[in-house]
């Protein structure tokens, strides 16, 4: 019953995953302490990313033919669609191989990586062209600033690529890949800033004397745009290292949590089969035991619904009264759970067996006061014990229907009792023990409880 519950808990939360948790989420079938299993994972959703990335740069080319009017974005355009099958195809290829192969997963994290920041990289130079044909018109007096300006906007917006790209590659979380990538990032875009953004280079070339177009250049506001950028850069590459720096601590601690928590959960889980083993192993029923068990959730029913009781509320009693019959206690966990879903189960494993126990120990209340009151030794030590014992209402419902079962049943140390005499016993030995509703809608109805006796 507990699994059949933890079963369809499992299938829900999967059935309730979106296609955004599916795709960029962490949230099912990962154990977070297999280091392989988390970068199979990162790979996955890196390709996802990657896949949606490479729908907004062809976007991104089709706005821009029709902005810029220049045929080669459309040509751009037509050309994505192929290098992103590549793409996708051959991390797909890695992916194939599972998290098992860690080599193949440690070539796809590289190879996502590497494809992000070139291909932020060219569409950056494609924009930028594009603007600074519009910066040149503009200055040549056949284009208006104050109408093409936002195409300019567009291009320098192809920077933005860049930061995009390192972010992605951040969501890897290794330190030493970032290291790397920092380092040739930073070195690369200072030269585009020196090639592409201002063109320098070509300018130098130009000049009558390098030297002084270098002095004037130093000088200018386009290298003081320089250096602001690479100041950017760095700060964001800074806090993007500190970032990963900080979960990849957060996620060795929690990895170290885990481990512990699943060596205290096995040793937990052995110590309370044990525990159960002993306790509940030894209690095979008998057909007579099984019949009276029946008459008796049926008889907790009526009287809690003569207690007027909710029918939610009559139904849990039933349940609870042959609790011990339909269930029993197993900690053998199915394969391909998640952790949490282990610990799901181990908990409800160990509710099950805690019910059960108390419902084996209502039933040992009842034959001790019966055996108590046939022998004489109830005294008041003893009758302010078992009051003391599980007194709530549900469990005195439960209780009176079993002893009167156990008065008309045949046991080791008492014959059979037919119903009046059963009934003259609870009024003579039994009242003390109950609350005076529960006792007098009993004996008020007890010809209906003789008749479910009867019947069954």
């Amino acid at each position: 019953m507990a699994f059949a519950k933890l079963k369809n808990r499992i299938a829900a939360k999967i059935k309730n995953n979106t296609l955004f948790q599916r795709m960029f989420g962490f949230e099912v079938g990962i154990d977070v302490t297999n280091d392989n299993q988390v970068l199979y994972r990162k790979n996955v959703v890196i390709k996802n990313i990657i896949f949606v990335v490479n729908l907004i740069y062809t976007l991104i080319f089709t706005f821009a033919g029709f902005i810029f009017g220049d045929p080669s974005n459309f040509l751009l355009t037509i050309l994505l669609f192929p290098l992103s099958f590549f793409i996708n195809f051959t991390l797909k290829k890695f992916l194939k191989k599972g998290p098992e192969d860690s080599m193949s997963q440690l070539i796809a994290e590289y190879f996502s990586c590497f494809y992000m920041f070139l291909s932020a990289i060219l569409v950056y130079i494609k924009l930028r062209y594009n603007s600074d044909t519009i910066l040149t018109a503009v200055s040549e007096g056949s284009m208006s600033i104050t109408n093409d300006l936002p195409k300019w906007i567009i291009g320098e917006c192809g920077y933005i690529l860049v930061y995009i790209a390192l972010t992605i590659c951040a969501f890897y979380q290794d330190k030493k890949l970032l290291r790397n990538i920092f380092l040739w990032v930073f070195l690369i875009v200072t030269i585009l800033h020196f090639v592409v953004t201002y063109n320098v280079i070509a300018d130098v070339s130009k000049a009558d004397n390098p030297f002084m177009f270098l002095a004037e250049f130093f000088r200018s506001s386009q290298f003081q745009d320089i250096l602001i950028r690479s100041l950017l850069l760095g700060l964001y590459m800074l806090i993007l290292y500190i970032y990963a720096s900080m979960a990849n601590y957060m996620q060795d601690e929690r990895k170290k949590e885990l481990v512990k928590r699943r060596q205290v959960q096995e040793d937990f889980t052995n110590v309370v089969t044990k525990i159960f083993d002993v306790t509940l192993g030894g209690n095979k029923m008998t057909e007579d035991e099984l019949r009276e068990i029946s008459i008796v959730s049926q008889m907790s029913k009526k009287l809690a619904s003569l207690l007027s009781l909710p029918p939610s509320k009559c139904d849990e009693i039933y349940n609870y009264s042959k609790i011990h019959v339909d269930n029993h206690v197993s900690f053998d966990t199915k394969e391909g759970l998640s952790e949490d879903e282990k610990f799901e189960a181990l908990r409800e494993q160990t509710e099950l067996g805690s019910a059960l126990i108390s419902r084996y120990q209502l039933s040992r209340k009842c034959e001790d006061i019966i055996r108590a009151s046939l022998e004489g030794s109830d005294d008041d030590e003893f009758i302010k014990a078992k009051r003391e014992i599980q007194s709530n209402q549900e469990s005195q419902i439960i209780l009176i229907c079993e002893m009167y079962v156990t008065l008309r049943s045949v046991k080791s140390y008492k014959r059979a009792n037919n119903h009046q005499k059963s009934i003259q016993f609870l009024q003579a030995k039994c009242q003390v023990y109950f609350d005076a509703v529960v006792f007098d809608r009993f004996i008020r109805f007890g010809s209906d409880f003789e008749k479910i006796y009867d019947e069954m």
